[in-house]
């Protein structure tokens, strides 16, 4: 071989072996940096989103008079306190859920966190509450609630 020929080898050999590297540089980042996000959109068709195996969630909204909330029927509340979002102050709700007074299940519990809005172009008294629903999934109510205030704090409400 030549020496042109083997310098010719030389930098190929090099160049494929740069691209190699950044290609598997590209793919140990993508699988070292895992997605913890999740999207609900709220639509027509909501279903639920179970989350990280502590909580079952669901978005929706309401309308109705200042400061009225909607939750499952046959429900208790059990706690309520305020939780500051940069989207502004939230609500959120601890509440017993136990089926129907004619198919009575064991209690569940769920949280739920709103805020409230004015509806644009209608009465003052009419206001829409944007929510999320979580139902705790087995005994970690603690880290349910917390994923939950979590997840509240990336909302954003259009």
């Amino acid at each position: 071989m030549t020496k042109k020929s083997t310098t010719f080898l030389l930098i190929i050999f090099l160049f494929i072996s740069i691209l190699m590297i950044l290609i598997l540089l590209q793919k140990s980042n993508e699988t070292n940096a895992p997605n913890n996000s999740v999207t609900l959109t709220l639509d027509e068709h909501t279903d639920s989103v179970i989350w990280k195996d502590l909580i079952k969630l669901m978005v929706g909204q309401q309308d109705g008079p200042t400061e009225h909330v909607s939750i499952r029927n046959h429900s208790e509340i059990t706690n309520k306190e305020s939780v500051h979002l940069p989207i502004g102050q939230a609500t959120l709700i601890r509440f017993l859920h136990g089926g129907s007074a004619v198919y009575p299940a064991p209690d569940k519990i769920f949280y739920l966190i709103y805020i409230q809005k004015p509806v644009k172009g209608k009465s003052e008294e009419l206001i829409r509450t944007y929510y999320i629903e979580g139902e705790v999934i087995g005994d970690s109510e603690i880290e349910a609630k917390e994923e939950l205030i979590k997840l509240a704090h990336a909302w954003k409400v259009e």
